[in-house]
């Protein structure tokens, strides 16, 4: 089974996220957004965490901070400039709908 869409399981932040990228000069790596997939979900352990992978290896070259203003954003990039991992702190509404949508699969 391939890994969920972004867009499919978190619509809302996509848009959101999109909107803080325009805000912040980095409009380039909207067309990414729509594309990505959560290929795995942070296990650091920390309850306010809702992070997760965007690629199958994760190599951070690059970290765009996001003007969120609820919790804390930020998209991280590799060396090829593509988002590979979504780092999101103090987000509940984004980790419910994460847990809900893999207690269902």
């Amino acid at each position: 089974m391939p890994a969920p869409l972004m867009s499919d399981v978190l619509p809302d932040l996509v848009e959101e996220l999109a909107y803080l990228l325009r805000q912040t000069g980095a409009e380039p790596l909207i067309e990414q957004l729509r594309r990505l997939r959560i290929e795995s979900i942070c296990d650091c352990g920390d309850d306010s965490c809702s992070s997760f992978a965007t690629a199958e290896e994760v190599k951070v070259a690059q970290t765009v901070e996001l003007p969120a203003s609820e919790g804390f954003l930020m998209i991280d990039l590799n060396v090829a400039e593509q988002v590979c991992f979504v780092e999101i702190l103090n987000r509940p509404d984004v980790k419910y709908l994460l847990e809900e949508y893999y207690a269902a699969s």
